[in-house]
């Protein structure tokens, strides 16, 4: 043999030793990045298995001539919640936190936190136009709870 046969055969599996080392190297990427997605999807549904919420109460009243909602909501669950993930939806309208219409926001008595603990109570008094026939509250990991009004 001569030596173009064995540089030849060199090269060779120079080449396929270099494909398999970056063929190798993706696959394990890719196969880490499956297996963190799958992780993370197991970790958002324990969340959302682990969260309830149970409106305990939703009606309507007029103080001088202007009608308010009143709704309080129980954390049931065991997942802490946060009042910034958490929507709600009077007669169809999502309201905003911040709307000059939300006249209280609060959980347990305390207007400045984000925290809805477990056990604790969150509590909102929002001003209508006209008497919705339901509300409704989505937590952040998407559990929901209605009422009619």
């Amino acid at each position: 043999m001569g030596f173009s046969v064995s540089g030849g055969t060199v090269v060779l599996f120079l080449g396929i030793f270099i494909s398999f080392g970056i063929a190798f190297s993706a696959g394990s990427n890719g196969l880490e990045r499956v297996n963190k997605a799958y992780e993370a999807n197991a970790d958002d549904e324990l969340t959302r298995q682990n969260t309830a919420i149970d409106i305990g109460n939703a009606s309507t009243t007029d103080v001088g001539g202007q009608r308010y909602v009143n709704v309080t909501v129980n954390n049931t669950g065991s997942t802490t919640l946060s009042i910034n993930d958490t929507d709600i939806l009077i007669g169809g309208n999502y309201t905003n936190h911040t709307s000059p219409n939300m006249e209280t926001l609060e959980v347990a008595g305390a207007a400045e936190t984000d925290l809805w603990l477990p056990g604790e109570t969150l509590r909102f008094n929002v001003s209508v136009d006209a008497a919705p026939d339901r509300v409704k509250v989505v937590a952040g990991p998407g559990i929901a709870d209605s009422e009619v009004v």
